[in-house]
This record gives structure tokens, sequence and C-alpha cells, in this order.
């Protein structure tokens, strides 16, 4: 079997479809069935192992610079704005598709997948990951122009596909009965987290919590994208109405970078600084399982996921943690996290002050995550994925 994937979202610092491509290609790369996998980067071609080095090189490379400078942060912003661009869009579509159009003419039998919602013009049998659905469920949450592609695109896409992948069974059934595809097609494959997010004890978790001013055990804690759909004004208003006496004992720590429109958030996040709450902005992948392993509880309150990975590294690190009932996260913890009512802060309060008061409870929901999250693995879920490729052969 010869694979064709797109890797255009290895662009570090790797976030939701960067952390699926860059991990389910690793995954894939070992398995013997599988003779050559080719990756698509947005203007060339390379070997699958040659786009993970590179991956790995320039996020080595992005931790060991200093500060940007003055001239690269106006050319990031120069390209945020482009990217909003419904010009900008269709230009850089065509571009790329021209391109891949090109290439593949050498690689008509390679099955091609695409990690990243839209397909691309390709001869062969090809594959789509559908991560969600929430720029239907929750366009607000979007850039307008995002909205505009995807909900365009999206059913081209399914028309064309042999076969979808989604990340849960939640969205699955999202995807069937929103646009009434063939269920046959359509398999729920589960993400996995990497060995490396493993439980860290107090002295060796200790070293890198030094660097955050944190303390094993006492505090509270959020990691992923800042942005509105992952409800964090929620959780900054669960743990605003904490007890004072709780809210000094635990503080709460938000890590991740800055999403779309999210100005009011990080405004209000600056003002709670001074009244306990601790914003690391981005945290380097090495350093996440110490984050996760020292809190007393990690709460993932977002509104609407595809999956949750955040959520799945916290439980296999051995953090008792909390999320949203009715979503794909509560499909896949399956009783072993703490379940509150979507956007209801109050209630989000009421958990978190329970579980925070009672450590034998946490470390019961600890117990119970860490042994249901050694159900998830990135070669389980390659595994899984070569399944439906092989679906597609002769």
């Amino acid at each position: 079997m010869k694979l064709l994937v797109n890797a255009e979202s290895l662009s570090p610092p790797l976030t939701g479809i960067g952390n699926y491509t860059f991990n389910l290609l690793s995954a894939l790369q070992k398995m013997p069935e599988i003779e050559q996998i080719d990756c698509f980067s947005g203007y060339a071609f390379s070997p699958s192992q040659n786009a993970i080095a590179n991956c790995l090189n320039t996020s080595a490379t992005r931790h060991h610079s200093a500060n940007p400078t003055a001239g690269a942060t106006v050319a990031n912003r120069l390209r945020s704005r482009l990217r909003q661009s419904a010009l900008a869009y269709r230009a850089r579509e065509a571009f790329r598709n021209g391109a891949l159009s090109i290439g593949t003419r050498r690689r008509a039998g390679f099955i091609y997948h695409e990690p990243s919602f839209i397909l691309k013009a390709h001869r062969g049998p090809c594959v789509a990951t559908i991560h969600d659905l929430s720029f239907i469920r929750y366009p607000e949450f979007h850039p307008p122009k995002r909205v505009e592609w995807l909900t365009r695109q999206l059913p081209r896409t399914l028309e064309r596909a042999d076969a979808i992948i989604t990340d849960s069974e939640y969205i699955r059934q999202e995807l069937i009965q929103t646009y009434h595809v063939d269920p046959s097609m359509v398999s729920a494959i589960h993400l996995g987290a990497s060995d490396f997010y493993r439980p860290q004890h107090s002295q060796l978790a200790q070293t890198t919590l030094d660097r955050f001013g944190l303390r094993y055990g006492e505090y509270l804690l959020f990691v992923g994208t800042l942005e509105p759909r992952k409800g964090i004004e929620i959780l900054l208003d669960a743990w605003s109405s904490l007890p004072p006496a709780t809210r000094q004992a635990y503080p709460l720590v938000l890590a991740g970078a800055p999403g779309w429109n999210n100005k009011l958030l990080q405004a209000r996040i600056q003002s709670m600084t001074t009244h306990g709450l601790k914003h690391l902005s981005f945290v380097p992948e090495h350093s996440l399982p110490a984050l996760y392993s020292g809190a007393a509880l990690f709460a993932f309150p977002s509104l609407y996921e595809g999956f949750g990975l955040p959520l799945l590294e916290a439980m296999s690190c051995g953090a008792p943690t909390i999320c949203t009932a009715d979503t794909s996260m509560a499909e896949f913890t399956d009783g072993a996290s703490c379940l509150f009512n979507r956007g209801d802060s109050s209630q989000l309060a009421e958990r978190i002050h329970y579980l925070l008061e009672h450590p034998g409870e946490r470390r019961t929901l600890a117990k119970k995550g860490q042994l249901h999250s050694r159900q998830f693995s990135w070669d389980r879920c390659a595994r899984n994925t070569y399944n439906v490729y092989a679906g597609l052969q002769p």
C-alpha cells in the first residue's frame, strides 16, 4: 500500500490537526503493510520521514530561539489577516490544488488521506478526516471566511470521498444526520495519547513546575487554545465564584496559545492575574506531562469538541478531570471524568469545589481516568485508519 498525506498542518507550534497529522504519520510509518508514504506540504512532495524530521527541527528551533523580532511579528500579523480574506482562501487553494495535481500524476495508485477536512484534487482513492462540525454548530466561534469556505467546500468533499473518518461517534452521527452521508462510508476512530504522557511523581515534576511558579498538587489547570469555543469564560466564572480560601489554595492556571476573536477574553484574563490566576501562554510539549501530573484538577469546559485531546493527555498523566456532558469528550471518557452541563458555570463551580475539598474523590477519579486512558494510543488509531485504507483496495 502507498499513501499520500497532506502535511500542511505540520507547522509548529502544533495544535489540533497538526498533532493528529504528526502522530498518525509517525504510527503509520511503523506498519510493515505500508510500503511508502509521501507527504504534500502545500508546494512540494517529500517522504513522510522528511516531513516529520522537518517538523521536529522547526519545533526545536522555535523553542531555543529568542523572542520574535518586530519584523517577524508584523509578518505574522499580515499572514493572519491574509488568511481571513476570501480571495486569499481561493488563491491559496487554487495554487495548492494545481501543485498537487501535477505531483499526483505520478501517484495515481496512492491512497490520498486529507487530515484537514477538504479534499484536494487526486485521481486515486480519497479519504478525508472531518474532525468536527463546529463551523455549523457554533459559526460565531470561527472567522466568517472560514465558515463560508467550509460550508461551500465540505459537501463537495463528501461527494468525492471514498471514505470518511471522524474522531468520535458523536461527530460521526452529527455528520450523517447533517449531510445524509451513507453511514457505511463513515468510520469513527478515537485519537490517542503518546506514551510521553505518563504520570510524573512530585520530585520529578516540580523541577518543571518551578519554572512556572507552581506547586505540585496545588492548582487547577486548563490546557488548550484560548478562544471562546473552549468555554474559558465559563471556567473563569466558576473559579471566581469559589470561596476565597479555595481560590488562594488552588490558583487557576491557563496554558495555551491565543486563538481567534479572543481580545475580550484576553483582557479578562489579564485583569484576573492580580487575583490568583496564572496565564502561562503556550507551553512546549516537553513540559506538559509535569504540568498535567501536578494539577489538583484538570478542567476542560469546552462547549464543543471533535475529540478533546488535552483531556486524554491529562487523564494519561494521572490528573483527575472534569469536562462537558453530552459531547464527544463525555463519549470517550465513558464515566472516567466528572461531568457538568454545557455552559452551566454554577454547576461547574459546585463540581470543582467538591473535588478540591475531597482529595479521596480526586484520587479515585484520577485512577479511573488513568486506567481508562490506556485504551487509547496512536498505534491503535493508525491500525484502525489502515483498516479504512485497506477497504478501498481492489
